[in-house]
């Protein structure tokens, strides 16, 4: 799933929105509550090596820009 967020935080968000199908995970909350309150620091990988080349490559952009990102794409699905 990492690899989907690193995608879309770096394409441009209207194609990000048009090629993207939720799907409800083991929760409580939905997909796209998730993705609201979305935080990289709180995500991990099953891979530590994967995770670990996936955080360069998050605090290299700066991990509150990712997270907003991330988190106004959710909004744009909300919006519709």
């Amino acid at each position: 799933a990492w690899e989907l967020f690193v995608l879309f935080a770096f394409a441009q968000q209207g194609q990000a929105v048009e090629r993207a199908v939720l799907r409800p995970l083991h929760t409580d909350m939905s997909p796209l509550r998730q993705l609201e309150h979305f935080d990289a620091r709180a995500a991990r990988c099953f891979d530590p090596n994967e995770e670990a080349k996936l955080r360069l490559v998050i605090n290299t952009v700066g991990i509150e820009l990712f997270n907003a990102r991330i988190r106004a794409w959710a909004a744009s699905f909300r919006r519709g």
